[in-house]
């Protein structure tokens, strides 16, 4: 969810719709912690929700890198494409009986993962071909089908944001956060001279003190890193990787926090993993940085519980998907896509 969460917040549940498409609450005192939201202690009723569908995502993503993980090794390897789904048992049964605050569901999600795991076993046992995996897919789409339309009702884009699209633009236009008075002249000099341009923008970094104005252009400085790093030296993509990070590990809040993550996840799996269907894509590294800020940034809603932009970018990591390696781009995995949409090739003529 890069824009307003009307663009694709709950509707990803979506993607779960069949299992090939791409290849009452316990108190809290009584509930074990699953992760580091739950660090967050309060009785707030819209955080207790919020904490559920950060979840309900997490375990969609598991079965989705099961997926992955299984249609990669079924057209080369069967023998391994079927190790894929034995061990998946365990990370799947694990999902089961997750202690959300909302009892509906949990039952909800556990029918679902037994249906996944139901399919699974008949595919070891019998094959993609069999009549038994038919009767399956039918099943586990009505079961789908159900789990889908509750937390659509349930959890609906006006339940969360109160605020009009307009206004979300508005509020995250990163030119009013702006102050310096030398970054008109740095993008001045950008055109004519790249590396004056950089060291200007390390200068306007050192001399800014509020962390959201900083963060924008200490995320200015990495992309354009990341767009001429073969004007630059050797070190530049794993610099501009490090200007990302850094952000992210503040503990201070901004709102270009679910950007810089999308930015660094993009071009940490371009540059140092690959774009190609075989290569290593490290989604359990990448969903850590992503509960590290979502972490952030609950906290910070906890204390400001009027600030509409927190809740959405909160919902933003929450329900962004993983980087998947079968999809829409058929000649490499999909980070590509969204490594296209960030880093647009016809930015400033480059």
């Amino acid at each position: 969810m890069t824009k307003f969460i009307t663009s694709t917040a709950i509707v990803v549940i979506a993607g779960i719709a069949l299992f090939f498409t791409s290849c009452g609450s316990s108190p809290v005192s009584e509930r074990k912690p699953i992760d580091r939201l739950d660090s967050i202690k309060t009785d707030s009723g819209i955080v207790k929700e919020l904490k559920d569908v950060y979840r309900v995502f997490r375990i969609n993503d598991q079965l989705d890198i099961i997926k992955d993980d299984f249609s990669l090794c079924y057209m080369d390897d069967s023998v391994a494409a079927a190790k894929v789904l034995k061990e998946s048992f365990a990370i799947s049964d694990s999902l089961k009986n997750f202690p959300f605050y909302d009892d509906s569901i949990r039952i909800l999600a556990d029918m679902h993962i037994n249906e996944f795991n139901g399919i699974n076993r008949i595919i070891i046992k019998h094959g993609l071909q069999s009549d038994m995996l038919q009767d399956s897919f039918v099943k586990y789409k009505e079961i789908n089908e159900q789990y889908t339309d509750f937390l659509f009702g349930k959890y609906s884009t006006n339940h969360f944001i109160k605020m009009s699209e307009d206004q979300y633009w508005k509020n995250i236009d990163k030119q009013q956060y702006i102050h310096s008075p030398e970054y008109a002249r740095y993008l001045s000099m950008a055109k004519t001279d790249l590396k004056g341009s950089l060291e200007l923008l390390n200068k306007i970094i050192a001399n800014t003190k509020n962390f959201q104005e900083k963060s924008i252009y200490q995320m200015e400085l990495a992309n354009a890193m990341i767009y001429n790093f073969n004007k630059l030296d050797s070190n530049t993509v794993v610099n501009a990787l490090k200007i990302y990070s850094s952000i992210l590990e503040s503990p201070e809040y901004s709102l270009y926090k679910f950007e810089v993550w999308r930015r660094w996840r993009a071009a940490t799996q371009a540059f140092i993993f690959g774009s190609g269907i075989n290569a290593d894509i490290p989604n359990k590294l990448y969903d850590s940085i992503r509960e590290d800020c979502a972490v952030q940034i609950l906290k910070y809603y906890v204390n400001h519980p009027k600030d509409q932009m927190a809740l959405n970018q909160f919902l933003d990591f929450a329900t962004h998907g993983i980087v998947y390696r079968n999809g829409e781009y058929e000649d490499g995995n999909q980070n590509i896509i969204e490594f296209a949409e960030l880093f647009p090739i016809d930015k400033n003529g480059k």
